[in-house]
């Protein structure tokens, strides 16, 4: 009789530890179905939230067309830094940058030539970065082979074939800035120096000097340094210059030689950055968007990584 009760409170032991451990395989799953389906919402809430950032920055810009049209600078409200906006869960913040105030990697090559201006302002900018200038010409081998030299065009090509996967100069503009990291000598360190600074824009787009940053203003002619660049910076004060005269008419630039050629004080395409933190979801949208006359429009939309400025890094 004893050896039968011992019998029935060891099945029913097992009974009990089988029970927990069913029960607790389903609160496990439950937590975790509850969890999926939190993140999953707070993604769809995120995504929505940057393309109302999105919105945001269009009606801004939008704004700024209609009430000044003869130039843009950094002392616009679309250029401020907005503050973070609380939502539901978290926070959205929108930026939006001149792509204008970039020096334009297209504007390299004209016709499928070699565009003097700009591919000495290249150079010059290589060299402010602490880059090695020929690089400029590792660009025009890549994006028009048949305008670089010989010696250049062949050292490239052999050193794509010898790359793994191989391949050859897309002999064509820029689709995306991030195409700098096929070229030959052009690496991560390189890239992350030039990044802030270059963009990749229709060939004929002019670089807006009222939005440039110090780098590429000193880039504009021999001579010019760094200390050059911030000088003409500041001297654009709060409303910018009215025009492109009006920036070579600064005395810094007398002794200089500043061609005109591909400069303007009024931009048309643009970068803006949503950035919205929801729950545990951290989303990032970057958009480029043109503004055209009386249209703008969403050329692109891109999730991306978090972006962190020269400042905050």
């Amino acid at each position: 009789m004893k050896r039968n009760n011992g019998v029935a409170l060891i099945t029913v032991l097992l009974v009990v530890a089988l029970a927990a451990t069913v029960c607790a395989a389903l609160v496990t799953r439950q937590q975790l179905a509850i969890r999926s389906t939190a993140n999953q919402l707070h993604a769809r809430q995120a995504w929505q939230y940057v393309r109302g950032g999105e919105q945001l920055a269009i009606a801004l810009l939008d704004a700024d067309r209609r009430s000044s049209a003869s130039t843009d600078h950094r002392g616009e409200v679309w250029a401020q830094r907005l503050p973070a906006y609380p939502v539901d869960g978290g926070q959205v913040q929108v930026a939006i940058e001149d792509l204008s105030g970039r020096f334009n990697l297209n504007s390299v090559i004209h016709e499928g030539q070699v565009e003097g201006d700009a591919f000495a302002r290249l150079q010059r900018l290589l060299a402010l970065l602490q880059l090695d200038s020929q690089l400029a010409w590792q660009l025009v081998a890549w994006m028009a082979p048949d305008a670089a030299p010989d010696v250049i065009r062949m050292q490239v090509e052999r050193s794509y074939r010898s790359r793994t996967p191989m391949y050859r100069a897309a002999a064509r503009p820029l689709a995306d800035v991030s195409e700098l990291r096929l070229l030959a000598g052009i690496d991560d360190a390189a890239y992350q120096r030039l990044l802030p600074h270059v963009t990749a824009l229709p060939a004929s787009t002019p670089l807006n000097v009222n939005t440039a940053d110090p780098w590429v203003l000193a880039s504009l002619a021999d001579g010019l340094g760094l200390h050059d660049g911030r000088r003409l910076s500041d001297a654009r004060g709060t409303a910018g210059f009215r025009s492109v005269d009006a920036f070579l008419a600064q005395p810094l630039l007398h002794r200089h030689r500043v061609s005109g050629n591909g400069l303007a004080v009024r931009s048309q395409w643009f970068s803006a950055t949503s950035d919205a933190a929801i729950g545990e979801r951290h989303l990032h949208l970057v958009s480029v968007l043109q503004r055209d006359g009386a249209s703008l429009r969403v050329v692109s939309r891109q999730l991306a990584p978090p972006y962190l400025s020269e400042n905050d890094r």
